[in-house]
């Protein structure tokens, strides 16, 4: 993958290195799965459907991803947004949505372009 074009899309590659010890196979590996298939679709039925322990347990989840593949962009959007759920806050969870969606095609369009 190509590494200039994952930290554009501020993917912290230095850190998510460390991070998979060394194993820049498995974490391209992640990169790549976390690109094809589309994670944040199961918030945005949660979301969409008003379950609110739903979409906290999701977006819970993807929190840990992203910070665990050091993507900067989508882990600073997901964190306001698991808050806001946390706290019920369903309308400030939706703009937040909007917003990791965003972030999101921005991000998996690199990733993509980075595997060619």
């Amino acid at each position: 993958m190509d590494r200039e074009i994952l930290e554009s899309v501020g993917i912290d590659y230095a850190e998510a290195e460390e991070r998979f010890s060394g194993s820049t196979e498995l974490f391209e590996k992640f990169l790549e799965e976390m690109a094809t298939m589309n994670v944040i679709a199961s918030l945005q039925k949660a979301l969409t459907d008003g379950d609110i322990i739903n979409a906290f347990r999701v977006a819970h989840t993807l929190k840990g991803n992203f910070g665990n593949l050091s993507i900067k962009p989508l882990y600073e959007v997901v964190s306001p947004l698991v808050e806001a759920l946390r706290s019920e806050n369903v309308l400030e969870a939706q703009k937040l949505y909007i917003e990791l969606e965003k972030e999101y095609v921005i991000v998996t369009e690199g990733i993509k372009k980075a595997m060619k």
